[in-house]
């Protein structure tokens, strides 16, 4: 078969099956077996012969047949629904695409993923896959023959954190970890243990620990999850591409190693400006405060945990399934804010006994709750971010589009009055009072409200009852598709929603959201940035910070060498005297 022409229409495609993706597998709970799907698509590959690996070759008959593969026609047939809506997109890399996703929305690490690969119709013949009943000797051979390492095999076993043993496919039974549905380092932390009511190891997962030359890496992942999710990352990409060049690779590369090392030089100077500014301040030589150094470095930790922190949230809303309620947390929070008293916004106030009280926060206890346990892990990091992460993030993961999210955000414990969220037994003009009250306007207005793709209105919250589309676990463009539909059995509108058909001024952007689902993506993600952000005033970007770190790092340089000209006329003299 032809290879792809990896162009600008394509890369597109493959963002929008990765949001399709996100949504098939939040929404079936089957990450486990689409990760599967991907290795063992993959895992055939044999680098003497060149032959096998990942060509999509897997959703043949005869290969799917192969004992190793017994149930994944189900992660096949999962694939298909992606793959009719975005049919150019080879089955080699969608089946891999969803192995980076299933890893993604359980909350393991992001892993690089470049398009191109070749499909084919020609299977491996049965035998090349791993076999659980044997030990480190077969891991060796198998790996080994793919061209992968001992760290590769360990960091790639790493993954039967997700998921279990089904007896009627592998002949064993049970889950490796105490919570399958969360991709981290749990697996290795079980297997050093030893054996553990309810848990699965299987003669390969022993032989980790077996064996020298494996045994140090499950130490290191079971007490370092950042050296787990970097190496996997690695592993994963590599396992992936088996049999497969990147196209333009060597472009990419020297792109890529650019970066780097301006990245690097950046980093360089900077923390060299830090060493050496701290190293004469000490000494009394010259008079510079280090608070805004130390300021950059704290904002550099911050964004740290705040990485490790969507995360953790990822594999939260994918293993309880709470989405919709974690969104609606960070809209209740964000959505008392009043543009002309500056009070209210998203300030973490939401958890406040006193405001969760109010009739509108019914039964957000449990999403404010869930919170406390990513809280507890990243102390940190303030509520008022966590909330509005908590909101980005069940976006993102049951399919919808990526939204810029800024942290900075300083918590409260001032509740504002009751009253200020949208009450939805009222219409058009109730709406714009709110809306516009928070500087918000009819856009935004229309545009947020499609969030309701997601959820269902409860009877003991809201007086109302059901589902607003037919599939309640998936963010896209149905709410607005229903809304024009008029009454379907089974499926809720509240007047508030109706009032967005009735009002001529709402229903424009009805009409455009229900035919062109990327635009209604465009401008959800820029009204939810602005409700998330409202009374907040958002530190500078990523570019503009590095920008300033590298100007910082270049005239602080140049101070600290102006001072030791004037200070001496030799200057590593000098730095060398206070070295001694």
């Amino acid at each position: 078969m032809a290879e792809p022409v990896v162009d600008a229409q394509y890369l597109k495609e493959i963002e929008k099956a990765r949001r399709d993706l996100r949504a098939l597998i939040s929404d079936r709970n089957c990450a486990p077996i689409m990760l599967r799907l991907a290795w063992h698509d993959a895992g055939t590959y044999n680098a003497e012969t060149k032959t096998g690996g990942a060509t999509g070759s897997i959703r043949n008959e005869h290969e799917l047949s192969h004992g190793a593969n017994s149930g994944l026609k189900i992660a096949v047939n999962f694939c298909e629904e992606v793959k009719a809506k975005h049919p150019r997109i080879t089955y080699a890399d969608l089946y891999q695409l969803a192995g980076v996703v299933a890893v993604e929305v359980t909350g393991g690490p992001t892993i690089e993923f470049v398009p191109g690969r070749k499909d084919s119709l020609e299977s491996p013949e049965e035998g090349r896959l791993p076999d659980a009943k044997k030990g480190a000797p077969h891991l060796k051979d198998i790996f080994y023959r793919m061209g992968l390492s001992d760290k590769d095999i360990v960091a790639l076993s790493g993954a039967h954190t997700l998921g279990r043993a089904h007896p009627e496919r592998s002949g064993f039974d049970g889950p490796w970890t105490k919570e399958p549905l969360k991709f981290d380092n749990s697996y290795f932390v079980e297997l050093l243990k030893g054996e553990s009511e309810g848990l699965l190891k299987l003669p390969t997962d022993k032989a980790l620990l077996d064996d020298p030359a494996f045994r140090p890496y499950v130490e290191l992942y079971a007490k370092d999850e950042d050296a787990f999710f970097t190496d996997y990352a690695a592993s994963q990409k590599k396992l992936s591409e088996l049999g497969f060049t990147p196209p333009s690779s060597s472009v990419k590369e020297a792109e890529k190693t650019s970066v780097v090392v301006a990245q690097s030089a950046v980093g360089v100077a900077v923390a060299a400006a830090v060493v050496i500014l701290g190293y004469l301040y000490e000494k009394g030589c010259i008079p510079v405060p280090m608070a805004s150094l130390r300021s950059a470095k704290a904002r550099q930790l911050y964004l740290q945990e705040i990485e490790k922190a969507r995360q953790d949230l990822r594999a939260l809303i994918y293993s309880k399934n709470c989405a919709p309620i974690m969104l609606r947390l960070a809209w209740h929070d964000a959505g008392t804010y009043d543009a002309k008293t500056k009070t209210g916004g998203p300030n973490g106030s939401i958890r406040n006994e006193e405001e969760l009280k109010h009739s509108a926060n019914n039964g957000l206890k449990i999403a404010v709750d869930l919170c406390e346990e990513v809280k507890a892990k990243h102390p940190k990091i303030t509520y008022a971010d966590l909330y509005q992460l908590a909101g980005v993030v069940a976006v993102e993961v049951t399919g919808g589009p990526p939204i810029d999210f800024i942290s900075g955000r300083k918590d409260s414990k001032q509740s504002p009055p009751e009253g200020r969220l949208p009450d939805a037994k009222l219409g058009a003009s109730h709406l714009r009072d709110t809306f516009y009250r928070m500087g918000l306007d009819d856009q935004d207005i229309v545009a947020l409200s499609g969030g309701h793709t997601l959820g269902r209105a409860h009877q003991e919250r809201s007086g109302f009852d059901g589902p607003w589309t037919k599939e309640p676990a998936k963010f896209d463009n149905s709410y607005f598709v229903e809304l024009l539909k008029g009454k379907s059995q089974g499926l809720l509108k509240l007047p508030t929603d109706k009032a967005l058909v009735e009002d001529p001024e709402f229903h424009h952007y009805v009409e455009l959201y229900a035919n062109d689902k990327d635009a209604f993506f465009r401008d959800y993600a820029v009204s939810h940035k602005k409700l998330s952000e409202l009374g907040f005033s958002p530190p500078s970007s990523g570019q503009k910070v590095g920008l300033a770190l590298s100007i910082a790092a270049i005239l602080v340089l140049a101070f600290v060498w102006d001072q030791l000209t004037d200070i001496s006329p030799d200057p590593y003299l000098l730095w060398k005297q206070y070295n001694n």
